[in-house]
């Protein structure tokens, strides 16, 4: 058994739509995998038709952005949440309509400056899903101002930027207590990105997380070895994602990084305790 518990889909800033992720998942040979666009469940309904079609699991995610200790972009993954839930829909329609202020005052930034970048475009790339920075990335690209995602974020969408906006994010705590409250597992995603991540871990552990992503594209072996010991030492489970966006990058891709069965079960006996 082969799955894979971070993906992204057009309904956040993936490339590919959910039918279509659906189905590269299914062709890399995985069993199952988690649908976790950023603070939405939008594309969840079309993701699960497409996998019942296609044999393999759909797992309901979302990968939520957070704030603890000072750092606005923390990442929480949302796995296993009952998408019904009423408290848990209503709290990711508030981020999504900061999501949405946030990008139309960062574009709108950008063309007062003099970046001639399509504003149409832009929103017709986000359509009904839920605006990120890669949207402006692309914008950035397509006009000829950056040479890749990378460039772009380097050049124009960092916070130390004039262009940059920011929004206030759920606090941390908060994203834990609602996601078990939706019935869900949560995962602290790609950790090797944080400051004070050991703090951080173990201060959500606290709190009730659940699990944290030990493989990532993002870490390399050291950082696999400092997950896995943190897991054994504040009793949480492991998750394993590509974080998969729509265009194979090293190990960002369907089948690069994926966990077991015991992980999925381990994750499966977490959510029913």
């Amino acid at each position: 058994m082969k799955i894979d518990l971070h993906s992204h889909s057009t309904v956040s800033d993936g490339l590919d739509t959910p039918a279509a992720l659906v189905g590269r998942m299914a062709d890399a040979g995985l069993t199952a995998f988690a649908l976790t666009d950023h603070d939405t469940l939008q594309g969840l309904p079309e993701a699960r038709a497409e996998a019942g079609r296609r044999g393999i699991e759909l797992i309901a995610g979302a990968e939520i952005s957070a704030e603890w200790g000072g750092q606005d972009d923390i990442h929480i993954l949302a796995l296993f949440v009952d998408e019904s839930n009423a408290a848990f829909n209503a709290a990711l329609e508030t981020r999504q309509e900061g999501r949405r202020t946030r990008g139309e005052r960062m574009a709108q930034r950008l063309v007062e400056h003099g970046y001639k970048i399509d504003l149409d475009a832009i929103r017709a790339d986000v359509g009904d899903g839920v605006w990120g920075r890669p949207h402006l990335a692309r914008a950035l690209i397509r006009a000829g101002y950056a040479k890749d995602n990378d460039d772009a974020f380097g050049r124009f969408l960092g916070r130390e930027h004039p262009w940059y906006v920011p929004y206030e994010k759920w606090k941390a705590i908060e994203v834990v207590r609602a996601i078990r409250d939706a019935g869900g597992v949560s995962s602290i995603a790609h950790a090797v990105w944080y400051k004070e991540r050991e703090a951080l871990i173990g201060a959500l552990a606290a709190e009730g997380l659940d699990a944290i992503e030990v493989f990532h594209p993002d870490h390399g072996p050291d950082e696999e070895r400092l997950f896995l010991k943190l897991s054994r030492e504040l009793g949480l489970a492991t998750t394993a994602g590509s974080d998969f966006h729509g265009t194979p990058e090293g190990r960002k891709r369907p089948g690069a990084v994926t966990g077991d069965e015991r992980m999925l079960e381990s994750l499966r006996a977490r959510r029913s305790r």
